[in-house]
């Protein structure tokens, strides 16, 4: 499954919630791509059920009905990610734009919090 946000804030934001503070990362890269029908809305289970929201995730991967599903943010969850299912007919014609680098910004990584 690909994991996308509707986004490039977002996307930053999901990344970064999985990185290690301490270590600025070097050489990632974003790309975007355009998807011909609006996703549907995918429903998963209580959002803190993560064993059955990842059991959702594979029955809809494996079911291939479509091509992307929305699904809502859990750290913003008024914002959207999309779920892409690469097993789906439709993924291999996706156009995607040229990576372009992505920079995160160092105070995001400051080794100790701040209150303010």
């Amino acid at each position: 499954m690909l994991y996308a946000a509707q986004t490039l804030s977002l996307a930053c934001l999901e990344v970064l919630v999985h990185l290690d503070k301490r270590q600025l990362p070097q050489q990632y890269v974003w790309s975007e791509t355009r998807l011909e029908q609006k996703p549907s809305a995918l429903q998963f289970p209580h959002i803190e059920v993560v064993s059955s929201c990842q059991l959702a995730g594979q029955e809809w991967i494996r079911a291939c009905e479509s091509l992307a599903a929305v699904v809502p943010s859990v750290i913003i969850p008024q914002e959207s990610n999309i779920l892409v299912n690469p097993n789906h007919s439709e993924y291999a014609n996706l156009l995607w734009s040229n990576p372009q680098p992505f920079r995160f910004d160092p105070r995001l990584f400051s080794s100790e919090p701040q209150i303010l």
